[in-house]
């Protein structure tokens, strides 16, 4: 058996379970999905975030003078800095709907709960106390919590729902409103139970739940996770995935929780005026991800100099598709999936440009606008300039370089043979 072989089916006795289990677990399934219907928000607000962060002087003089560029920053604000909130409701619906029960039931409990668990400040303005709710709650400090909670708080109302604790109602009362009083009992027995909960944190030296999960939790996560060198390695071993035909996104989805928080807490630095706590980790985001996983952008640029006539028509199928991201026709069509010659460039391109990211951030005064988020089929270039200006684009220019020239000699190799094959077919059919 060889090394491949022994690689291949060791890799598919730790992954296939694993990936079956997280494509079939509720609660990943229903982590993905809410966080995949976030996305509009920051989708929706990149117009805006884009027009109002132009780095060009007079725009930004006429942006200051009517008022734009503040209502621009508050929107982004009150949008891209306040994700628990929505994430918080959209992770919560899909679980009740998972489990069969009213999804909108489920996400207004789970809100409710994640707000009545903030704790309230008391400051003077104008002369008068008000009570405010802290934003960054809603956002980067509150990622995890909004998980927690969204994933607990519907789990246990569809439990007790379970448990026939409905309140019953005569038949002559509208479906509608049997519908939205039945989980009364419920509501009342989970809502205690979050009274005594905020109640007992107050007692202790963390205050709330926000500082618990923060000091026991999402500090020690982000602190791993969020390192450049961690995402480099999560990217090599989603290649390596994806090289054996395992799908990257069941990995990634375990990923998108310290990613969320991250592209938060930038994205609150930014609109405070403080530089990014994760710079360097958005820009090797950057370098390790060029033209979908395993970074074929660059295998496509180079049958660019192909002599086959294979790879010569090949590559007007696959340079399109990969320039926006979609990198399925080279994985299945070359393929590159299970095969030995592109093992090498497939696997180490990302640590390989994300290293030396790590290295231009240091010589590259790189600055990135986080509020910023185009769609994933976006073409590099295009938003990695967006994002971050001519320095970021030659981040991404140079990472492209790298695996074109990573890939380049492998496919050399791959094309002399198709195109010795080619012209041996030729000399077959003239001796005929």
């Amino acid at each position: 058996m060889s090394f491949f072989e022994k690689l291949q089916n060791g890799l598919e006795k730790f992954m296939g379970p694993f990936a079956t289990a997280v494509s079939n677990n509720k609660f990943i399934r229903a982590l993905t999905a809410g966080f995949m219907s976030s996305m509009p928000i920051t989708l929706g607000t990149a117009l805006i975030a884009v027009l109002g962060n132009l780095p060009i002087a007079p725009w930004q003089d006429f942006l200051a003078r009517t008022g734009l560029y503040q209502t621009a920053q508050d929107f982004i604000s009150l949008t891209l800095s306040l994700l628990g909130i929505y994430i918080v409701a959209s992770i919560s619906y899909n679980l009740t709907k998972i489990e069969g029960k009213n999804g909108i039931v489920g996400a207004v409990i789970a809100l409710a709960t994640f707000i009545a668990l903030m704790p309230i400040k008391y400051a003077e303005i104008d002369g008068a106390v008000t009570s405010t709710l802290l934003t960054s709650n809603m956002g980067s400090n509150g990622i995890f919590v909004a998980m927690f909670i969204g994933l607990l708080m519907p789990w246990i109302y569809c439990k007790l729902m379970d448990k026939k604790l409905v309140l019953k109602l005569p038949d002559s009362v509208p479906p509608m409103v049997t519908e939205s009083l039945a989980p009364t009992f419920v509501a009342m027995i989970m809502f205690t139970i979050v009274f005594f909960v905020k109640w007992g944190l107050s007692l202790t030296s963390y205050g709330d739940i926000f500082n618990f999960v923060t000091q026991t939790i999402s500090k020690p996560v982000m602190y791993f996770g969020t390192s450049p060198w961690s995402l480099i390695l999560m990217y090599c071993f989603m290649n390596l995935s994806w090289f054996f035909g395992i799908h990257p996104n069941p990995i990634l989805s375990c990923y998108i929780p310290v990613l969320m928080a991250a592209g938060t807490a930038n994205t609150e630095a930014f609109l405070a005026g403080n530089p990014l706590p994760y710079l360097t980790f958005s820009v090797v985001g950057t370098a390790v991800y060029v033209g979908g996983t395993g970074n074929t952008l660059g295998l496509c640029l180079a049958t660019l100099f192909a002599k086959s006539e294979k790879y010569k028509s090949m590559r007007k199928l696959v340079i399109p598709a990969n320039i926006f991201n979609i990198n399925e026709p080279i994985i299945f069509g070359f393929p590159t999936m299970l095969n030995p010659l592109y093992f090498v460039p497939m696997v180490f391109s990302s640590f390989v440009s994300g290293v030396f990211a790590m290295f231009l951030v240091k010589i590259l005064p790189i600055s990135i606008n986080p509020t910023i988020s185009l769609p994933w089929v976006t073409p590099g270039f295009v938003s990695s300039f967006m994002s971050g200006g001519f320095n970021l684009f030659l981040v991404w220019l140079a990472s492209i370089t790298i695996h074109f020239l990573l890939y380049l000699p492998f496919f050399k190799i791959d094309d002399s043979k198709a195109y010795k094959e080619e012209q041996l077919l030729i000399k077959e059919k003239e001796l005929v």
